[in-house]
């Protein structure tokens, strides 16, 4: 199973957008966290200024990680944030005998 740590924010401006999406990406590499899988950032096909960060770790960051909290404490400024955690477990593929 992992862990799916996920950081919306709504942007005023697409440039400010823009800045988020920066923002993330220098974040990610100053993390030095063996338990963070994937960092992975979503614009929205309608609206370019709806962003959603996602975090994958392999054991449960608990209601917050460090990492999350950094981010979102940077991200402040820029719009409006809501912020949850919650658990994804990964899907067994199974097969059918003979095939």
């Amino acid at each position: 199973m992992t862990w799916l740590e996920t950081i919306n924010i709504r942007t005023a401006r697409v440039t400010e957008a823009a800045k988020v999406i920066e923002l993330c990406r220098q974040n990610f590499e100053s993390i030095v966290v063996e338990e963070l899988l994937k960092l992975s950032v979503y614009c929205s096909a309608k609206y370019s200024t709806d962003i959603s960060i996602h975090l994958e770790w392999a054991s449960n960051p608990g209601s917050e990680s460090f990492s999350g909290r950094a981010i979102r404490e940077a991200l402040r400024d820029f719009g409006l944030i809501s912020h949850t955690v919650w658990a994804k477990q990964e899907e067994a593929i199974t097969k059918e005998p003979g095939k």
